[in-house]
């Protein structure tokens, strides 16, 4: 079946008692508008949404439809590995600079679960150049986690402009 909207949430009242398959997501899928997936009970599912998604991304808990056996097919998405950035003294000036580098970057940014903590997804080069940051006291962890869509502060999303010359 072809999945063309998102019809609601899970904690909608119209899909609580109903059964569940996931269709997992990788985050950086979450803004793509095309999908071929297989659910995890096995079904195949198409998805194929409007421009929309490229500003609201998918989000886990995000209902494509019900099947015919009246299970409702649910957006999940999977844990990955994150940099947890604790600032010591979480001040506008560090805040901004660390919220900046992130963003400079076109990596998503959420606020952490502790005050001052930002979470932005992990590779090399970002831990090295948050590691490399001048005048601005951090703890920087790696660990894998879902991403809180709740918190996101940012997203990966068209940046509009061009780091060229010309």
């Amino acid at each position: 079946m072809i999945y063309t909207k998102i019809l609601g949430k899970l904690s909608d009242a119209v899909f609580e008692s109903k059964p569940v398959d996931y269709v997992d997501f990788d985050w950086h899928e979450t803004y793509s508008k095309l999908h071929r997936k297989t659910s995890r009970a096995g079904r195949d599912i198409a998805i194929s949404l409007d421009d929309s998604i490229l500003k609201t991304g998918i989000k886990p808990g995000d209902v494509f439809g019900v099947d015919a056996d009246d299970t409702v097919i649910a957006a999940d998405v999977l844990a990955t590995d994150v940099l947890s950035v604790k600032l010591d003294n979480p001040d506008f000036f560090s805040t901004s600079k660390v919220a900046y580098e992130i963003g400079n970057c076109h990596a998503p940014l959420f606020a952490g679960k502790e005050e001052g903590e930002l979470i932005t997804i992990f590779t090399e080069p970002m831990q090295k150049l948050l590691e490399g940051l001048h005048g601005i006291s951090l703890k920087i962890e790696k660990r894998n986690e879902k991403l809180d869509f709740s918190k996101q502060i940012s997203s990966i999303v068209g940046h509009g402009h061009s780091h060229g010359g010309h």
